[in-house]
């Protein structure tokens, strides 16, 4: 479509539109902004925290608990203050790492330069409608979506929308309406930035109809995918719910069935038995488990924070941990997005480049030694070498600065290489342009495919050119030869013309360098004169190289286990490069184009996501990507820093953003943010994740193990023996949240054990505990059980099934009265009867809540490493359940020796709340022997284990 076709379909002319033209089409299109998501209420947030079946399986206990005893709410209150707990600590968890990312966030553009009503204005970038004439110049950020009027020398860096590297030069000329985004060379998108030139343009599309607005729905409407954690604990709360309802059913059931008919009123027996059920539902649910998960994470969270990588989601923690597929944008991730000079070619040697992006600090090398002082000297009292430095230090635009302490460049990234080549071999250029003024220049065009300046030089007018190598050859006529201009001879140009395509073959922009000296009479500003008998200097290589980190990280990751894949909008050959100098495993295979993507259904896309490399993408094709990788069972985390990398950023299990060249959209997209764009911490963060889902599994153990004894144990107890509870509701809860709660803490903390980046990713399908969790839980939790039901048993706690009977041990000189009267119905001693057995069972009961906590203080020792003994590991290199079994260890204790002290405010003493009494000394020293059994069977099974006793020998 020609311009003035432009202007007839938008009613538009070439002095813009007039107020009340203005006026109707911002009614008609709104503002040119995108539409920002509904902030989630603070309130609502909090209630989210909630949103977790352990959580909906301790309200239920809760809600039960209250429904049966509304006199006694002490166990459904403490129930819900854990929970409450829980969830301000999740919620101003994630609110710090929201603060943290509005701290990164840069301010965009605010005003645009606009031609309306004839009159040149400079409005809000949010005023504009279609229709609107633009004016745009090196620098500026592009406000909307436009169809190019007018280009003077103008090129665009497109980077952050299409991963396109190189700066595009555009044009007028009309293209047909299917041309790839990447190839429109007559428009400009909202976004993208000019780098050099100047252009006049008409708006066509403003806020979300623009392509970066649809790439903002594509992320609004891309679902994010549960977490693994997520997705196991769910699996883990059902299965938990499932076997107390199955369990508090079935005895709740065969206890009225066995009372029917029987002596004690049937609603007395549903009472006792729903009272049971309560105890079961709380035994079986690791209440500590959500309070324990969310420090545990908050603490990982904190770990990659001093990494320098904000994790936004708090679960995405553990997912970084379970990543099989790591897909990563080029332009900005692996690498810098600052185009930097590698090789130097002059007609007398080959030079390589050292330094990092536009940091100026760095010099030339041979076989990877820079030159010293005395070999810099020499080549500079080389005229050709010094006509090379001058060329490169003067013939450019672009302005190098350092800002808040990172080096930047404003102009062309060409030019800018260029520029910063130029720094390292003459000093700062700022001052050596100062020095060497400006005449005249002759800007870039796609025809010549080369810019020239003429600056004053040694006190004469000096040509310098640089541009496209073959285009230099018809216009170069002498080189310099052992500081002599000579003619340059077809053998010159063959090996400038090999030396070319080496670097081409390595995906290098190949730019070559001339210059000329003016005769005092010569004009300057005829262009055929001017560029032409020009000197060849050399040539130079430039190409966005990898972060330094990036290709030890990658390897790091694939000896984990997990596939590195490249997705890129750049081309073919830079991607296929770029991938071998990475050592990406596979990217030696031609790499899948986005026009096979279009093409392919969705099998052949299965087949196709095995490759290593895909160029010249979408940003939709990242997705399908993305999604087919996740339909293969693959947990993807996504990486990129450009708008197109948004959708997959949102799309994938985890998004990995990069906080400095990374775009806000980018940003916003993400679950973990990088806040020095090192690609190397996704490895620290990955083994976070790694070493945090170990210790999860650790705790889970730990806590599980408990709930499954404490089922046991009342089970046992109450059905087969036909016993009392041997532990209250309110004790089970104390144990499982108060005196567990900071042991299990402390085993996530654990160092990790091992080189877990030496190890594959876990299977997807692993279950949360997995199949040897499940079998430790039941090997240690029976272990308990028998302990403790022995414990229960020898201190009286089947007394109360009995009718005058005497606890194991007992006399009738110990008790006061005589075991005949009793049974004979002796009032008195029936009395004396009923006083022994309310204190000896309330002995039974504080013995089996003491014993199953040391129990349990025992069992975190196991519970540290699922094969390590504790004496390899070492007894005390986890300080943090030193001082958990003590704070446990002291509670107990205090609960227990000061059962009669009377707590301030609720006016309730320790034993009335928890049913617990003072014990002797000899108590404490049989509850230590017997507890100890479970840490000894398990250093026996670890020794068993760790000795190949059980090996073949061959």
């Amino acid at each position: 479509m020609e311009n003035d076709e432009v202007l007839s379909v938008l009613d538009a002319d070439t002095n813009g539109l007039t107020q009340s033209e203005i006026h109707a089409r911002m009614q008609r299109y709104g503002p040119n902004q995108l539409d920002q998501p509904e902030p989630t209420p603070a309130f609502i947030r909090f209630l989210s925290q909630y949103n977790d079946p352990l959580n909906y399986l301790l309200i239920t206990a809760a809600l039960i608990a209250l429904a049966i005893k509304p006199d006694h709410p002490g166990d459904a209150i403490f129930i819900f203050l854990v929970l409450t707990a829980n969830a301000f600590f999740g919620f101003w968890q994630e609110g710090q790492a929201e603060q943290a990312m509005d701290a990164l966030k840069q301010m965009s553009i605010s005003n645009s330069v606009t031609l309306r009503d004839g009159f040149e204005s400079e409005i809000p970038t949010t005023e504009l409608v279609p229709g609107d004439i633009v004016k745009l110049e090196e620098g500026i950020n592009v406000p909307a979506d436009i169809r190019l009027l007018e280009v003077y020398q103008c090129r665009v860096d497109e980077s952050a929308l299409t991963g396109e590297s190189e700066p595009i030069t555009k044009h007028l000329e009309p293209i047909d309406v299917n041309t790839l985004l990447a190839d429109r060379r007559n428009m400009m998108y909202m976004g993208t930035t000019v780098s050099t030139g100047r252009a006049v343009g008409i708006v066509v599309e403003t806020g979300m109809t623009t392509q970066l607005g649809r790439i903002a729905s594509d992320i609004s409407e891309a679902q994010t995918p549960k977490t693994p954690l997520e997705l196991k604990l769910e699996s883990l709360g059902r299965f938990l719910g499932f076997i107390a309802l199955v369990v508090a059913v079935l005895l709740v059931s065969i206890k009225l069935i066995l009372a029917y008919g029987g002596d004690v009123p049937l609603r007395e027996v549903a009472i006792k038995q729903f009272i049971t059920a309560i105890a079961i539902f709380v035994a079986i649910v690791p209440e500590g488990l959500p309070i324990i998960l969310v420090i545990t994470l908050s603490l990982g969270m904190r770990n990659m924070a001093r990494h320098k990588a904000i994790v936004r989601r708090m679960k995405a923690v553990e997912t970084l941990g379970s990543t099989t597929v790591i897909c990563s944008d080029k332009t900005g991730t692996l690498t810098k997005n600052e185009m930097t000079v590698r090789q130097l070619h002059t007609v007398d040697g080959y030079y390589g480049v050292t330094g990092d992006g536009f940091n100026p600090k760095g010099a030339l090398s041979i076989d990877g030694t820079e030159l010293d002082e005395d070999s810099m000297s020499t080549l500079q009292s080389n005229p050709g070498f010094r006509l090379l430095a001058a060329c490169l230090s003067l013939c450019h635009n672009s302005q190098i600065s350092k800002h808040e302490g990172r080096w930047t460049a404003i102009g062309d990234p060409t030019d800018s290489a260029c520029a910063v080549l130029g720094w390292k071999l003459n000093g700062e250029v700022r001052k050596f342009s100062q020095r060497h003024p400006r005449l005249h220049e002759f800007f870039f065009d796609t025809e010549r495919k080369r810019m020239s300046v003429i600056h004053e030089y040694e006190g004469e007018r000096w040509v310098f050119a640089k541009g496209a190598a073959g285009g230099f050859v018809p216009i170069t006529t002498h080189r310099y030869l052992d500081g002599e201009l000579v003619e340059i001879s077809e053998d010159d140009l063959k090996e400038a013309s090999k030396r070319n395509e080496e670097m081409g073959s390595q995906s290098m922009r190949v730019i070559a360098l001339a210059a000329k000296k003016l005769a005092v009479d010569e004009d300057m500003t005829d262009i055929s004169n001017v560029e032409n008998g020009m000197i060849f200097l050399g040539l130079v290589g430039i190409m966005d190289p990898p972060r330094p980190e990036v290709k030890e990280a990658i390897q790091i990751c694939q000896d984990a286990g997990i596939k590195v894949k490249m997705i890129t909008g750049d081309h073919h050959m830079t991607a296929s490069a770029i991938g071998q100098e990475l050592s990406i495993s596979g990217a030696e295979a031609d790499p899948v184009s986005g026009a096979d993507l279009r093409s392919m259904s969705e099998d052949e896309l299965s087949d196709a996501v095995e490759k290593a490399i895909f160029s010249r993408v979408t940003p939709d094709q990242k997705m399908r990507i993305v999604s087919s990788l996740q339909e293969q069972g693959e947990i993807v985390a996504m990486t990129g820093d450009g708008v197109n990398d948004a959708p997959a950023l949102s799309g994938a299990n985890i998004g990995i953003a990069m906080g400095i060249a990374g775009t806000d959209v980018a940003k916003d997209a993400a679950d973990m943010v990088l806040q020095d764009d090192n690609f190397a911490n996704i490895v620290h963060a990955v083994e976070e994740g790694r070493k945090i889902y170990q210790n999860i599994r650790n705790f889970v153990r730990y806590q599980v193990s408990t709930n499954v004894a404490a089922v046991a144990l009342i089970v046992i107890s109450t059905f087969i023996f036909g016993w009392e509870l041997p532990l209250t509701a309110t004790q089970i809860l104390v144990i499982n949240i108060l005196m567990d709660g900071p042991p299990a803490v402390a085993l996530g903390v654990e160092k990790r054990h091992g080189k877990v980046m030496e190890r594959p990713p876990r299977p997807v399908d692993e279950g949360l505990p997995n199949g040897r969790d499940i079998a430790l839980i039941f090997y240690l939790g029976a272990v308990m059980v028998i302990g403790t039901l022995i414990v229960f048993f020898l201190a009286g706690g089947g007394v109360y099934g009995n009718e005058c009977s005497l606890a194991p041990f007992a006399t009738e000189a110990d008790v006061g009265f005589n075991v005949d009267d009793c049974l004979a119905g002796d009032e008195v001693a029936l009395s004396a009867w009923n006083s022994y057995a309310d204190s000896t069972f309330a002995d039974a009961q504080t013995m089996t809540f003491a014993v199953f906590i040391v129990f349990q203080l025992f069992n975190v020792l196991n519970c540290r490493s699922e094969k390590d003994s504790l004496f390899t590991l070492g007894l005390f290199s986890n300080k943090a359940i030193n001082y958990a079994i003590l704070a446990s260890g002291f509670l107990l204790f205090l609960f227990v020796h000061f059962a009669t002290y009377r707590i301030p405010l609720i006016g309730i003493d320790f034993g009335s709340l928890l049913s617990t009494t003072p014990l002797e000394s000899v108590d404490w020293m049989v509850l230590i022997a017997v507890a100890s059994t479970v840490f000894l069977v398990e250093e026996f099974r670890k020794l068993m284990m760790n000795s190949g006793f059980f090996s073949v020998r061959r």
